[in-house]
């Protein structure tokens, strides 16, 4: 019975620690990439524009 509760605490301290790491690289990644930070209402409507744009050249090129 200790053996088990032992062991349950163990992988609650692995598992712990693998969102820490998680967490801090997810911080580190978006901390280094500030494009990362913008809203998404500023990016999609580019975004949208350059697909079409690539759609449309992929119809003439096929015409």
């Amino acid at each position: 019975m200790a053996t088990a509760i032992l062991h349950s605490l163990k992988q609650g301290a692995y598992t712990a620690i693998a969102l820490y790491v998680v967490f801090i690289a997810v911080v580190t990644i978006t901390s280094m990439n500030p494009q990362l930070k913008a809203p998404s209402s500023v990016s999609a409507p580019t975004a949208i524009v350059e697909l079409d744009r690539a759609f449309l050249q992929t119809q003439e090129r096929a015409s």
